[in-house]
């Protein structure tokens, strides 16, 4: 917000008076909450400045009788009218919000390329891309908000015409030449007393009376625009922490309180108690924020540092550490978990797990993925290259649970006879290459020989090394463990347990595949975030290449 802010030259200090961006009449059109909810945000600006002549040499400054010369600030002001600008102004905000996280960088592609601004009226650059962007899916699940404000230029679009990407940029493009025909004043322009001839002369009389500190005092405003919007940010920050932490009272269940630690050593309760003292926290923190902003009007040296070189200490405490101690969401959508999607890969197209379609499923939760990719420098065809899976794609619109569960390994063949082949084939001996599964909506399909109905990996056809065959269908699942080597790009083992502990399936590298226990195994605990609601594991999602699952997480719904 804060970049808004000085983008469009708005007041930090109003904004934080009235609670929300402002500056003129008509700054209202920041929508604060698309823009900070947004993934990705332009601003268009386009400022056109007619030649504006001001004379101050012929302008005579009126002193007050009796005026007290401290507090001329107050009366006066640090500076006067001495004319406008004319011409026009035109500024947009174009906030983007994406589902689906992975298609962020292309998004931002897309837009820029329907954001580029001719060079001359009639060269349309967007207009291709316009094409482009109907036959495409990139624009699928994401939300795009357009606010617009204008001065000058009289009617600068069809009132039939709707405001999108390219309107913005045709009507940018023609607005200098709008505003040729149709300017008005869109700015004062603010000049110091001290460059009047008239004020310096009654200036330097009072001082010649009453001595050298005699003379008006001007109020030096200079930096209080650095620290105004220092203000703003920290403002804005605990407005945000306002929001949050109504959410978590809304939503208590999809929230767990943080550890305590060196780093945290009071986490906030998840308590109605500590919530509403946390909320009691904000609403003091912005108070003293808003009276700061108040005094710099009376005293704007608060924002300079003293004759030691010393800033002096802020009146309220940073947002940061409030935010350290609020309780954290488990109970997560894919956009929530963005930070597990990796850099090289999209959960969109065809053959692929279109996760942004699930993105604002409030009653699915994914946990974060567990493992790691393939290990650099892999010579064994097929690792290297990770394609994602979900395994809900089977049954997008019900997201039905799951009714049967196989887990299949990888089998080391020793005909292989390349040595770099053999080695990485050896390493992964036993590790989870497959998910066989079906769902309550199988019921009355085709199934494979073994009864299951879908699949994700490669599978084995020795079964060896397949996992027990669980029926899911009168059984609930409340925890799955998955543990691997960090570095290894694979699932050494996966076991299903029951509210009781009990074992319902699992896939163990060592031991089903006949290998001793790889040292340095990380083991991961994912349950059913089960507070307040009914929560029944659907599925998995995560990664593979052509040989194992490199990576996975748990899939669970709240029914």
């Amino acid at each position: 917000m804060s970049d808004i802010i000085d983008a469009l030259n708005l007041s930090a200090s109003a904004s934080i008076k009235y609670g929300t961006v402002k500056g003129s009449g008509s700054a209202s059109f920041v929508h604060e909450n698309k823009v900070s909810q947004s993934d990705v945000c332009y601003i268009i600006t386009v400022k056109v400045t007619n030649e504006t002549r001001t004379m101050p040499g012929l302008m005579i400054f009126n002193p007050l009788e009796g005026l007290d010369p401290e507090k001329f600030t107050d009366v006066f002001g640090d500076c006067f009218i001495s004319g406008f600008l004319e011409g026009g102004e035109f500024n947009a905000i174009v906030s983007i919000k994406v589902d689906d996280k992975s298609k962020i960088k292309d998004i931002k592609t897309a837009a820029e390329a329907e954001l580029a601004i001719a060079a001359a009226p009639g060269l349309s650059v967007g207009a291709s891309s316009s094409t482009d962007k109907k036959k495409s899916s990139i624009w699928n699940d994401t939300e795009t908000t357009i606010s617009v404000n204008w001065s000058g230029g009289g009617e600068i679009k069809d009132p039939e015409t709707k405001w999108d990407l390219a309107t913005v940029v045709e009507v940018a493009s023609r607005f200098p030449h709008l505003v040729q025909t149709s300017a008005q004043r869109t700015s004062a322009i603010l000049t110091r007393y001290t460059n009047l001839r008239s004020f310096v002369a009654e200036n330097s009389k009072l001082l010649s009376e009453n001595g050298k500190d005699g003379g008006y005092v001007i109020k030096n405003y200079e930096l209080c625009r650095l620290y105004s919007m220092d203000l703003f940010s920290a403002y804005m920050f605990y407005k945000t922490l306002w929001t949050k932490l109504s959410n978590i009272m809304k939503h208590a269940h999809r929230y767990q309180e943080r550890e305590k630690s060196k780093e945290v050593p009071e986490p906030v309760a998840l308590t109605p108690e500590s919530l509403n003292e946390a909320r009691l926290l904000v609403r003091k923190q912005m108070t003293l924020i808003a009276d700061e902003n108040a005094r710099l009007v009376i005293e704007p040296e608060l924002a300079d540092v003293d004759k030691e070189g010393t800033q002096r200490p802020l009146p309220y405490t940073y947002p940061g550490q409030l935010a350290m101690r609020l309780p954290i969401q488990i109970v997560a959508s894919p956009k929530d978990n963005s930070d597990s999607l990796s850099g090289s890969a999209s959960f969109t197209g065809p053959g692929k797990a279109d996760i942004g379609i699930y993105a604002d499923r409030d009653d699915l939760h994914f946990s974060p993925l567990l493992g790691d990719g393939p290990p650099p420098s892999t010579p064994w065809r097929g690792r290297g290259r990770e394609t994602p899976f979900c395994t809900l794609d089977s049954t997008p619109k019900s997201s039905s649970p799951l009714t049967k569960l196989r887990f299949h390994a990888h089998e080391h063949h020793l005909c292989d006879i390349l040595a770099d082949f053999r080695r990485h084939s050896r390493s992964s001996q036993g590790c989870l290459s497959a998910i066989e599964y079906s769902t309550f909506k199988d019921a009355n399909t085709n199934a494979f020989s073994d009864g299951t109905h879908h699949h994700v990996g490669r599978m084995n056809n020795n079964p060896t090394y397949w996992s027990r065959l669980a029926d899911l269908s009168a059984m609930k699942i409340a925890n799955v463990a998955v543990e691997h080597s960090p570095g290894s790009g694979s699932i050494a083992a996966i076991v299903l347990r029951d509210a009781g502990k009990n074992e319902v399936t699992s896939w163990r590298q060592y031991g089903q595949a006949k290998i001793h226990r790889p040292a340095g195994l990380k083991v991961n605990q994912q349950s059913a975030p089960d507070r307040d609601g009914n929560w029944q594991l659907v599925g998995f999602w995560g990664y593979c290449d052509a040989i194992l699952i490199t990576r996975i997480g748990t899939i669970w719904k709240e029914v």
